[in-house]
């Protein structure tokens, strides 16, 4: 019952953004990682030019491959000490060809080649950065993704120590 529940919420706030792309096949999430930031993207392309998988790593640890796990040439990003992804674009046809990461320091990474119906997506408030992604694949790859912004930890532990009230 917590599973389908956690699931569902997951889901929900996944899904409550945009999603890019046709869409279609087995939901995937990275659930956000409340001692960690986002510090490394590593995306799988095939031989075909579609994006195959795509793992988050928060801190030192990768979360597991969503997509199609056993293909593909794995590219990594890993992020500098305190630098955040800012901004995403990519194309699609009917799987997803390409996946640009634009970073809080004018960095970026480029996984595939644009090919297809283009997107570009950042986040709704200034300070927001990327803190999970969620998306759908198929067996020849990811067929839609959506991308989850929120503020960073220390934005949050910030509002934590100022919200404590005074010992009497």
């Amino acid at each position: 019952m917590l599973l389908r529940l956690t699931l569902a919420l997951l889901w929900s706030t996944c899904w409550a953004t945009q999603l890019y792309g046709r869409g279609g096949g087995q939901y995937f999430s990275t659930s956000r990682d409340h001692e960690y930031e986002i510090t490394g993207i590593r995306v799988a392309v095939g031989p075909l030019g579609i994006l195959k998988s795509i793992q988050v790593r928060y801190g030192p640890s990768w979360t597991t491959v969503s997509g199609c796990p056993s293909s593909g040439t794995p590219q990594e990003f890993i992020l500098y000490p305190g630098e955040r992804i800012v901004g995403i674009t990519g194309t699609y046809k009917i799987y997803f060809r390409s996946l640009n990461l634009y970073t809080d320091i004018g960095r970026y990474a480029t996984f595939g080649k644009d090919d297809g119906n283009y997107f570009f997506v950042y986040p709704d408030q200034f300070e927001k950065v990327l803190t999970g992604i969620c998306g759908q694949c198929k067996l020849l790859g990811i067929t839609g993704l959506c991308f989850v912004w929120d503020y960073p930890l220390e934005f949050w532990d910030t509002i934590r120590q100022n919200s404590t009230l005074p010992e009497e």
